[in-house]
Protein backbone atom coordinates (compact mmCIF):
# COMPACT_ATOMS: atom_id res chain seq x y z
CA UNK A 1 0.00 0.00 0.00
CA UNK A 2 1.41 3.59 -0.38
CA UNK A 3 -0.08 5.82 2.58
CA UNK A 4 1.92 7.83 4.49
CA UNK A 5 4.13 11.04 4.70
CA UNK A 6 6.73 11.74 1.80
CA UNK A 7 9.37 14.18 2.58
CA UNK A 8 10.65 15.95 -0.77
CA UNK A 9 13.49 18.76 -1.17
CA UNK A 10 11.93 21.06 -3.93
CA UNK A 11 13.97 22.53 -6.31
CA UNK A 12 13.49 25.91 -7.74
CA UNK A 13 11.54 26.07 -10.33
CA UNK A 14 9.16 23.47 -9.88
CA UNK A 15 5.84 24.32 -8.38
CA UNK A 16 4.43 22.49 -5.29
CA UNK A 17 1.44 21.52 -7.29
CA UNK A 18 3.91 19.48 -9.98
CA UNK A 19 5.29 17.87 -7.44
CA UNK A 20 2.53 16.50 -6.13
CA UNK A 21 1.56 15.07 -9.18
CA UNK A 22 4.99 13.33 -9.92
CA UNK A 23 4.56 11.65 -6.53
CA UNK A 24 1.08 10.20 -8.16
CA UNK A 25 2.29 9.30 -10.98
CA UNK A 26 5.43 7.16 -9.53
CA UNK A 27 2.82 5.54 -7.17
CA UNK A 28 0.05 5.49 -9.76
CA UNK A 29 -2.65 7.63 -10.72
CA UNK A 30 -5.43 5.72 -8.62
CA UNK A 31 -3.45 7.31 -5.43
CA UNK A 32 -4.22 10.28 -3.63
CA UNK A 33 -1.59 12.65 -2.87
CA UNK A 34 -1.37 16.45 -1.69
CA UNK A 35 1.03 18.61 0.21
CA UNK A 36 0.90 20.19 3.38
CA UNK A 37 1.64 23.13 2.74
CA UNK A 38 3.26 25.32 -0.70
CA UNK A 39 6.46 27.00 -1.88
CA UNK A 40 6.85 29.34 -4.15
CA UNK A 41 8.38 27.91 -7.43
CA UNK A 42 11.84 30.40 -7.02
CA UNK A 43 12.23 28.92 -3.46
CA UNK A 44 13.26 25.55 -2.41
CA UNK A 45 13.34 23.28 0.39
CA UNK A 46 11.03 21.20 2.45
CA UNK A 47 7.48 20.08 1.29
CA UNK A 48 5.66 17.24 2.95
CA UNK A 49 3.70 15.08 1.03
CA UNK A 50 0.56 12.87 1.98
CA UNK A 51 -0.18 10.01 0.11
CA UNK A 52 -3.26 7.89 0.01
CA UNK A 53 -5.57 7.74 3.88
CA UNK A 54 -3.05 10.50 4.79
CA UNK A 55 -4.33 12.93 2.72
CA UNK A 56 -7.02 13.77 5.06
CA UNK A 57 -3.84 15.22 7.24
CA UNK A 58 -2.96 18.05 5.39
CA UNK A 59 -4.63 20.59 6.99
CA UNK A 60 -2.58 19.66 10.21
CA UNK A 61 0.66 19.72 8.66
CA UNK A 62 0.11 23.67 7.64
CA UNK A 63 -0.71 23.88 10.88
CA UNK A 64 3.21 22.91 11.89
CA UNK A 65 5.46 25.90 12.81
CA UNK A 66 8.06 26.06 9.80
CA UNK A 67 11.66 27.63 9.87
CA UNK A 68 12.98 29.51 6.07
CA UNK A 69 16.98 30.13 5.15
CA UNK A 70 16.33 34.17 3.94
CA UNK A 71 18.96 35.97 1.63
CA UNK A 72 17.63 39.34 1.20
CA UNK A 73 19.05 42.32 -0.76
CA UNK A 74 18.68 45.76 0.40
CA UNK A 75 18.25 49.31 -1.36
CA UNK A 76 16.16 47.78 -4.37
CA UNK A 77 12.35 46.78 -4.59
CA UNK A 78 10.40 44.00 -6.65
CA UNK A 79 6.68 43.82 -7.66
CA UNK A 80 6.41 40.37 -6.31
CA UNK A 81 8.83 40.96 -3.63
CA UNK A 82 11.66 38.10 -4.68
CA UNK A 83 13.92 38.40 -7.30
CA UNK A 84 12.18 36.67 -9.75
CA UNK A 85 10.07 39.92 -10.94
CA UNK A 86 10.71 43.20 -12.05
CA UNK A 87 13.56 44.39 -9.77
CA UNK A 88 13.87 48.57 -9.46
CA UNK A 89 17.59 48.78 -7.49
CA UNK A 90 17.64 51.59 -5.60
CA UNK A 91 20.94 51.54 -3.34
CA UNK A 92 21.57 53.86 -0.53
CA UNK A 93 24.73 55.60 -0.07
CA UNK A 94 25.12 53.98 2.56
CA UNK A 95 23.64 50.58 4.37
CA UNK A 96 21.58 50.71 7.65
CA UNK A 97 24.02 49.13 10.21
CA UNK A 98 23.90 45.65 11.46
CA UNK A 99 22.56 47.09 14.83
CA UNK A 100 20.04 48.97 12.99
CA UNK A 101 19.07 46.09 10.95
CA UNK A 102 18.75 43.59 14.03
CA UNK A 103 16.90 46.42 15.97
CA UNK A 104 13.94 46.78 13.46
CA UNK A 105 14.36 42.66 12.29
CA UNK A 106 13.31 42.44 15.95
CA UNK A 107 10.39 44.16 15.69
CA UNK A 108 8.46 41.89 13.87
CA UNK A 109 8.76 39.08 16.58
CA UNK A 110 5.19 38.38 17.68
CA UNK A 111 1.62 38.27 16.58
CA UNK A 112 1.22 40.96 13.92
CA UNK A 113 -0.61 42.25 10.69
CA UNK A 114 0.63 41.37 7.26
CA UNK A 115 -0.26 42.13 3.85
CA UNK A 116 -0.06 39.05 1.46
CA UNK A 117 2.34 39.95 -1.77
CA UNK A 118 0.08 41.02 -5.30
CA UNK A 119 1.60 37.49 -6.26
CA UNK A 120 0.36 34.99 -4.62
CA UNK A 121 -2.56 32.68 -4.41
CA UNK A 122 -4.42 34.89 -2.28
CA UNK A 123 -8.43 34.68 -3.63
CA UNK A 124 -9.46 38.16 -4.21
CA UNK A 125 -13.09 38.13 -5.90
CA UNK A 126 -13.06 34.83 -6.83
CA UNK A 127 -9.37 35.11 -8.56
CA UNK A 128 -6.05 34.52 -7.46
CA UNK A 129 -4.81 37.65 -6.68
CA UNK A 130 -1.34 36.64 -8.75
CA UNK A 131 -3.65 36.20 -11.86
CA UNK A 132 -5.25 39.44 -11.51
CA UNK A 133 -1.28 41.20 -10.74
CA UNK A 134 -0.07 39.21 -13.75
CA UNK A 135 -2.80 40.26 -16.01
CA UNK A 136 -2.14 44.35 -14.95
CA UNK A 137 -4.98 44.42 -12.16
CA UNK A 138 -3.84 45.87 -8.57
CA UNK A 139 -5.65 43.50 -6.72
CA UNK A 140 -6.43 44.97 -3.12
CA UNK A 141 -5.29 42.58 -0.45
CA UNK A 142 -6.62 42.71 3.24
CA UNK A 143 -3.96 42.43 5.85
CA UNK A 144 -4.38 39.13 7.73
CA UNK A 145 -2.51 38.14 11.17
CA UNK A 146 0.47 36.03 11.33
CA UNK A 147 2.73 35.09 14.42
CA UNK A 148 6.26 35.19 13.88
CA UNK A 149 8.05 33.13 16.80
CA UNK A 150 11.69 33.87 16.26
CA UNK A 151 15.14 35.03 14.03
CA UNK A 152 18.20 33.10 14.03
CA UNK A 153 21.38 33.18 12.20
CA UNK A 154 21.53 36.84 11.42
CA UNK A 155 24.28 38.15 9.32
CA UNK A 156 24.78 41.65 7.62
CA UNK A 157 23.86 43.90 5.72
CA UNK A 158 27.88 43.59 3.80
CA UNK A 159 29.27 45.91 1.73
CA UNK A 160 26.28 44.93 -1.24
CA UNK A 161 23.79 44.72 1.37
CA UNK A 162 23.09 41.52 1.25
CA UNK A 163 21.38 40.33 4.91
CA UNK A 164 20.50 36.48 5.86
CA UNK A 165 18.70 35.36 8.40
CA UNK A 166 16.50 32.24 9.47
CA UNK A 167 12.72 32.69 10.77
CA UNK A 168 10.66 30.75 12.57
CA UNK A 169 6.87 31.39 11.61
CA UNK A 170 3.76 30.33 11.45
CA UNK A 171 0.59 29.59 9.32
CA UNK A 172 -0.30 32.26 6.59
CA UNK A 173 3.21 34.46 6.85
CA UNK A 174 4.70 35.23 3.49
CA UNK A 175 7.99 35.96 4.25
CA UNK A 176 8.69 37.89 0.90
CA UNK A 177 6.09 40.20 2.80
CA UNK A 178 7.96 40.21 5.84
CA UNK A 179 11.33 41.01 3.75
CA UNK A 180 8.97 44.07 1.79
CA UNK A 181 7.94 45.90 4.99
CA UNK A 182 11.74 45.55 6.84
CA UNK A 183 12.83 47.54 3.85
CA UNK A 184 10.01 50.23 4.66
CA UNK A 185 11.48 50.09 8.00
CA UNK A 186 14.36 50.50 7.19
CA UNK A 187 14.01 53.52 4.43
CA UNK A 188 15.53 51.55 2.04
CA UNK A 189 13.92 49.22 0.43
CA UNK A 190 14.11 45.09 0.09
CA UNK A 191 13.26 41.82 -1.77
CA UNK A 192 14.29 38.62 -1.45
CA UNK A 193 16.72 37.36 -3.21
CA UNK A 194 16.81 33.22 -2.29
CA UNK A 195 14.31 31.20 0.15
CA UNK A 196 14.84 27.73 1.30
CA UNK A 197 12.43 25.84 3.95
CA UNK A 198 14.61 23.59 6.49
CA UNK A 199 11.54 22.38 8.60
CA UNK A 200 8.25 21.89 9.24
CA UNK A 201 7.63 20.91 12.64
CA UNK A 202 9.77 18.07 13.29
CA UNK A 203 10.52 16.84 10.21
CA UNK A 204 13.90 18.24 8.84
CA UNK A 205 15.19 18.95 4.93
CA UNK A 206 18.02 16.33 5.47
CA UNK A 207 15.60 13.48 5.75
CA UNK A 208 14.22 14.95 2.31
CA UNK A 209 14.85 13.61 -1.21
CA UNK A 210 14.46 15.60 -4.50
CA UNK A 211 11.05 14.15 -6.81
CA UNK A 212 14.09 13.50 -9.56
CA UNK A 213 15.98 11.11 -7.27
CA UNK A 214 12.90 9.17 -5.89
CA UNK A 215 12.26 8.89 -9.94
CA UNK A 216 15.77 7.75 -10.66
CA UNK A 217 15.56 4.98 -8.02
CA UNK A 218 11.67 3.48 -8.46
CA UNK A 219 8.99 2.98 -7.15
CA UNK A 220 9.62 0.82 -4.56
CA UNK A 221 12.58 2.68 -3.13
CA UNK A 222 10.05 5.51 -2.85
CA UNK A 223 7.62 3.82 -0.99
CA UNK A 224 10.27 2.62 1.84
CA UNK A 225 10.78 6.37 2.09
CA UNK A 226 7.12 6.82 3.28
CA UNK A 227 6.88 7.76 7.25
CA UNK A 228 3.63 6.45 9.20
CA UNK A 229 1.43 9.23 10.05
CA UNK A 230 2.70 8.56 13.86
CA UNK A 231 5.61 10.82 12.14
CA UNK A 232 2.99 13.84 12.21
CA UNK A 233 0.45 12.66 15.13
CA UNK A 234 3.78 12.52 17.71
CA UNK A 235 2.92 16.76 16.76
CA UNK A 236 -0.01 16.57 19.27
CA UNK A 237 -1.26 16.00 22.77
CA UNK A 238 -1.86 11.81 22.73
CA UNK A 239 -4.50 9.73 24.82
CA UNK A 240 -5.04 6.67 25.28
CA UNK A 241 -8.69 5.57 25.26
CA UNK A 242 -10.01 2.29 27.10
CA UNK A 243 -10.46 -0.10 24.13
CA UNK A 244 -14.68 -0.75 24.98
CA UNK A 245 -14.71 2.88 23.63
CA UNK A 246 -12.97 2.12 20.23
CA UNK A 247 -16.37 1.59 18.53
CA UNK A 248 -17.76 5.02 20.20
CA UNK A 249 -14.89 6.68 18.06
CA UNK A 250 -14.97 5.22 15.21
CA UNK A 251 -18.99 6.18 15.38
CA UNK A 252 -18.21 9.77 15.87
CA UNK A 253 -19.48 9.72 19.29
CA UNK A 254 -18.09 12.18 22.13
CA UNK A 255 -15.77 10.77 24.58
CA UNK A 256 -15.53 11.71 28.09
CA UNK A 257 -12.47 13.49 29.22
CA UNK A 258 -12.38 11.05 32.76
CA UNK A 259 -11.52 8.33 31.38
CA UNK A 260 -8.46 9.51 29.08
CA UNK A 261 -5.09 8.54 29.94
CA UNK A 262 -2.61 11.29 28.58
CA UNK A 263 0.59 8.99 26.75
CA UNK A 264 2.18 11.90 24.94
CA UNK A 265 2.75 15.68 25.47
CA UNK A 266 3.46 16.76 21.98
CA UNK A 267 2.34 20.32 20.77
CA UNK A 268 -1.01 21.76 19.88
CA UNK A 269 -1.03 23.28 17.12
CA UNK A 270 -3.53 26.17 16.22
CA UNK A 271 -6.23 23.44 15.24
CA UNK A 272 -6.19 22.39 18.86
CA UNK A 273 -7.04 19.09 17.97
CA UNK A 274 -5.42 16.19 20.15
CA UNK A 275 -4.88 12.22 19.30
CA UNK A 276 -7.44 9.86 20.88
CA UNK A 277 -5.38 5.97 20.55
CA UNK A 278 -7.16 2.95 20.67
CA UNK A 279 -5.61 -0.60 19.43
CA UNK A 280 -6.93 -0.16 15.94
CA UNK A 281 -7.52 3.19 15.64
CA UNK A 282 -6.08 6.65 15.88
CA UNK A 283 -8.30 10.17 16.17
CA UNK A 284 -7.82 13.91 16.00
CA UNK A 285 -10.48 15.22 18.30
CA UNK A 286 -11.83 18.25 19.22
CA UNK A 287 -13.08 19.26 22.88
CA UNK A 288 -16.38 19.51 23.39
CA UNK A 289 -18.31 21.15 25.98
CA UNK A 290 -18.98 20.00 28.95
CA UNK A 291 -15.67 17.64 29.48
CA UNK A 292 -15.59 15.14 26.43
CA UNK A 293 -13.38 15.21 22.84
CA UNK A 294 -15.33 14.37 19.86
CA UNK A 295 -13.77 12.77 17.19
CA UNK A 296 -12.89 15.10 14.47
CA UNK A 297 -11.27 12.46 11.75
CA UNK A 298 -10.77 8.82 12.59
CA UNK A 299 -7.67 6.78 11.11
CA UNK A 300 -7.60 3.00 10.91
CA UNK A 301 -4.46 1.06 12.36
CA UNK A 302 -5.55 -2.23 11.42
CA UNK A 303 -3.61 -3.03 8.41
CA UNK A 304 -0.60 -1.32 9.41
CA UNK A 305 2.55 -3.52 9.51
Amino acid sequence: MADGILLLDKQPGETSTGCVEKVRKLFGKKWKAGHGGTLDSPASGLLVILVGTATRLCPFVQALPKVYEVAAQLGGTSDTDDASGHVLENPPAVFPSAETFDRELLEFLGLRMQVPPAVSAIHVSGKRAHRLARSGENPKLLPRPVTITSFSDVSGPDSRGRVRFRVMCHKGTYVRSLVRDLGIRLGCGAYVVSLRRISIGSFRIEEADPVSCLFRLGEDAARERLRDVDALLDHFVAYRVPQELEGDIRNGKPVPSSCLHRIHWGLIPESGHVVLRTKNLASLALWEQPSHYRPDIVLSLEDRG
